[in-house]
Order: C-alpha cells, then sequence, then structure tokens
C-alpha cells in the first residue's frame, strides 16, 4: 500500500511576472542627498579650521592616519623606498667629512 503524493509546480508567464513583482534592486536606507555633501573645497576649509584639533596620533581621526590613507594613493611607500640609497649615501658621505675632518684638526694641532 503505497501512498502517492502528487506534486503541483504553479509556473508564471515571465512577462506577467515582471509587470507584477519589481525585480529591481532597492536599497534599506535612502540613498544620500548629494547636495548635503560636502565638497573637496569644503572639505579643505574644514581640515584648515580643525588641523590643530586633529589629534597627531591614532588609529582613526588624526593626521597618521590621514598620512597612511592618503600613502594608498599615493604610493607614498615605494617613494621612500626610493629615496632610501640616496639617504645612506648621505650617511656615508658626512661620516667621511667627519673623519677628514678630524684628520685636519689633529695634522694643525701642535704636539705638545
Amino acid at each position: 500500500m503505497a501512498n502517492e503524493i502528487k506534486i503541483q509546480k504553479k509556473v508564471y508567464d515571465p512577462k506577467a511576472f515582471d509587470k507584477v513583482v519589481d525585480r529591481n534592486f532597492k536599497t534599506f536606507a535612502q540613498p544620500a542627498d548629494p547636495e548635503l555633501e560636502p565638497t573637496v573645497e569644503e572639505f579643505f576649509e574644514l581640515y584648515e579650521n580643525l588641523y590643530y584639533e586633529i589629534p597627531l596620533q591614532g588609529e582613526a581621526a588624526s593626521h597618521t592616519f590621514l598620512v597612511q590613507r592618503s600613502s594608498e594613493l599615493l604610493d607614498f611607500k615605494k617613494d621612500t623606498e626610493d629615496i632610501q640609497p640616496l639617504l645612506d649615501e648621505i650617511a656615508i658621505l658626512r661620516e667621511q667629512i667627519l673623519s677628514l675632518n678630524e684628520q685636519l684638526i689633529e695634522a694643525n694641532t701642535p704636539d705638545v
């Protein structure tokens, strides 16, 4: 004695379905009003006004954060890597100058 299960599938015509159901994506939040968003000019005016109030260090809302965030666009790290060999050379040259100055002082100092 087998039980029969009848399965029914209701199929809608796609054109009729689209007339009834809106398939477009909708957000739950209202979109931001572009007139309320600050312009780049207004941002920099605010930045100038708040410059001394912004903390130097911090993971967010600090000058350090601004530098790190802007570095992402500027490839600041690459520029630093390009400059490092020059800084190393300057350090070597300064050591050489110091050594030569010491030699000059020794040569010009009379023996006592």
